[in-house]
Protein backbone atom coordinates (compact mmCIF):
# COMPACT_ATOMS: atom_id res chain seq x y z
CA UNK A 1 0.00 0.00 0.00
CA UNK A 2 1.45 3.46 -0.52
CA UNK A 3 0.96 6.05 2.00
CA UNK A 4 -0.73 8.31 1.10
CA UNK A 5 -0.98 12.04 3.02
CA UNK A 6 -3.85 14.20 2.97
CA UNK A 7 -4.34 17.86 3.21
CA UNK A 8 -7.70 19.31 5.70
CA UNK A 9 -8.92 22.21 3.86
CA UNK A 10 -8.54 20.86 0.64
CA UNK A 11 -11.55 21.19 -0.24
CA UNK A 12 -11.94 24.45 0.79
CA UNK A 13 -8.80 25.52 -1.40
CA UNK A 14 -10.61 23.98 -4.25
CA UNK A 15 -13.56 25.93 -4.05
CA UNK A 16 -11.34 28.78 -3.65
CA UNK A 17 -9.23 28.38 -6.66
CA UNK A 18 -12.23 28.08 -8.66
CA UNK A 19 -13.36 31.89 -7.67
CA UNK A 20 -9.74 32.89 -7.66
CA UNK A 21 -8.47 34.98 -10.42
CA UNK A 22 -6.27 33.19 -12.77
CA UNK A 23 -2.95 34.73 -11.77
CA UNK A 24 -3.79 33.28 -8.49
CA UNK A 25 -4.40 29.54 -9.77
CA UNK A 26 -1.01 30.05 -12.05
CA UNK A 27 1.21 31.09 -8.53
CA UNK A 28 -0.33 28.10 -6.77
CA UNK A 29 0.29 25.89 -9.74
CA UNK A 30 3.82 26.98 -10.15
CA UNK A 31 4.48 26.76 -6.19
CA UNK A 32 3.33 22.88 -6.16
CA UNK A 33 5.19 22.20 -9.24
CA UNK A 34 8.12 24.16 -7.01
CA UNK A 35 7.83 22.54 -3.88
CA UNK A 36 7.51 19.00 -5.48
CA UNK A 37 10.70 19.50 -7.34
CA UNK A 38 12.39 21.12 -4.58
CA UNK A 39 11.25 17.54 -2.33
CA UNK A 40 12.85 15.34 -4.86
CA UNK A 41 16.13 17.18 -4.61
CA UNK A 42 16.01 16.25 -1.11
CA UNK A 43 14.68 13.04 -1.07
CA UNK A 44 17.94 12.41 -3.28
CA UNK A 45 20.49 14.48 -0.96
CA UNK A 46 19.04 11.86 2.11
CA UNK A 47 19.45 9.05 -0.47
CA UNK A 48 23.19 9.93 -0.64
CA UNK A 49 23.26 10.31 2.81
CA UNK A 50 22.19 6.96 3.54
CA UNK A 51 23.88 3.51 3.93
CA UNK A 52 21.49 2.69 0.94
CA UNK A 53 23.51 4.27 -1.38
CA UNK A 54 24.99 1.42 -3.82
CA UNK A 55 24.73 2.88 -7.86
CA UNK A 56 22.80 4.96 -7.17
CA UNK A 57 20.19 3.79 -9.27
CA UNK A 58 17.36 4.63 -6.94
CA UNK A 59 18.34 8.05 -6.96
CA UNK A 60 17.87 8.57 -10.58
CA UNK A 61 14.34 7.18 -10.53
CA UNK A 62 13.04 9.70 -7.98
CA UNK A 63 10.28 11.73 -10.05
CA UNK A 64 7.84 14.39 -9.83
CA UNK A 65 4.55 13.84 -11.67
CA UNK A 66 2.04 16.73 -12.06
CA UNK A 67 -1.64 15.78 -10.68
CA UNK A 68 -5.23 17.62 -10.63
CA UNK A 69 -4.51 19.90 -13.63
CA UNK A 70 -1.28 21.15 -12.09
CA UNK A 71 -2.92 21.87 -8.53
CA UNK A 72 -1.51 18.64 -7.08
CA UNK A 73 1.99 16.69 -7.38
CA UNK A 74 2.94 12.92 -7.10
CA UNK A 75 6.78 12.23 -5.66
CA UNK A 76 8.17 8.93 -5.60
CA UNK A 77 10.41 6.42 -7.65
CA UNK A 78 9.64 4.04 -10.20
CA UNK A 79 12.30 1.85 -8.82
CA UNK A 80 10.56 -1.91 -7.78
CA UNK A 81 12.65 -1.84 -4.49
CA UNK A 82 12.24 1.83 -3.43
CA UNK A 83 9.56 0.88 -1.02
CA UNK A 84 11.78 -1.76 0.75
CA UNK A 85 13.99 1.24 1.14
CA UNK A 86 11.31 3.42 2.49
CA UNK A 87 9.74 1.56 4.54
CA UNK A 88 11.91 -1.76 5.29
CA UNK A 89 10.53 -5.56 5.20
CA UNK A 90 9.60 -7.68 7.16
CA UNK A 91 11.81 -10.85 7.22
CA UNK A 92 10.88 -12.79 4.05
CA UNK A 93 12.45 -14.71 1.52
CA UNK A 94 13.59 -12.47 -1.08
CA UNK A 95 14.44 -13.80 -5.07
CA UNK A 96 18.10 -14.28 -5.22
CA UNK A 97 18.02 -13.20 -9.14
CA UNK A 98 17.13 -9.63 -7.73
CA UNK A 99 20.11 -9.55 -5.33
CA UNK A 100 22.73 -11.06 -7.69
CA UNK A 101 24.35 -8.18 -8.76
CA UNK A 102 24.44 -6.40 -5.48
CA UNK A 103 26.23 -9.47 -3.95
CA UNK A 104 28.91 -9.81 -6.55
CA UNK A 105 29.49 -5.50 -5.92
CA UNK A 106 30.13 -6.36 -2.32
CA UNK A 107 32.26 -9.07 -2.64
CA UNK A 108 29.64 -12.33 -2.23
CA UNK A 109 29.88 -15.29 -4.51
CA UNK A 110 26.25 -15.32 -4.56
CA UNK A 111 23.57 -14.08 -3.30
CA UNK A 112 22.15 -16.91 -0.88
CA UNK A 113 23.71 -15.36 2.02
CA UNK A 114 22.13 -12.50 1.81
CA UNK A 115 18.67 -13.78 1.27
CA UNK A 116 19.42 -15.99 4.09
CA UNK A 117 19.94 -12.85 6.07
CA UNK A 118 16.57 -11.15 5.11
CA UNK A 119 14.73 -14.57 5.53
CA UNK A 120 15.97 -14.20 9.32
CA UNK A 121 16.26 -10.17 9.97
CA UNK A 122 13.92 -8.74 7.40
CA UNK A 123 15.18 -5.18 5.80
CA UNK A 124 15.64 -2.41 7.92
CA UNK A 125 13.94 0.96 6.94
CA UNK A 126 15.89 3.78 5.63
CA UNK A 127 13.22 6.34 4.71
CA UNK A 128 14.36 9.07 2.43
CA UNK A 129 11.59 10.51 0.62
CA UNK A 130 9.05 10.90 3.69
CA UNK A 131 11.89 12.98 5.58
CA UNK A 132 11.94 15.45 2.25
CA UNK A 133 8.29 15.65 2.46
CA UNK A 134 8.65 17.00 5.56
CA UNK A 135 11.41 19.56 5.56
CA UNK A 136 9.58 21.58 3.56
CA UNK A 137 5.49 21.00 4.12
CA UNK A 138 5.73 24.07 6.40
CA UNK A 139 7.52 26.27 4.05
CA UNK A 140 5.21 25.37 1.41
CA UNK A 141 1.95 26.27 3.22
CA UNK A 142 4.02 29.81 4.08
CA UNK A 143 4.21 30.45 0.55
CA UNK A 144 1.06 29.60 -0.07
CA UNK A 145 -0.38 31.69 2.76
CA UNK A 146 1.66 34.55 0.85
CA UNK A 147 -0.33 33.94 -2.34
CA UNK A 148 -3.45 34.55 -0.82
CA UNK A 149 -2.66 37.62 1.04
Amino acid sequence: MQPTIKLEGADELRKYLKKASDDHVKKVKAEVYATALEIRDQAILNLKALEAWDTGHLATTVVVDRTNNGLGSEIGSTAPYAPYVEHGAKPHFPPPDALEDWARRHGFDSAWPICLAISKRGIKAQPFLFPAFLSHVNEFFDRLKGIFK
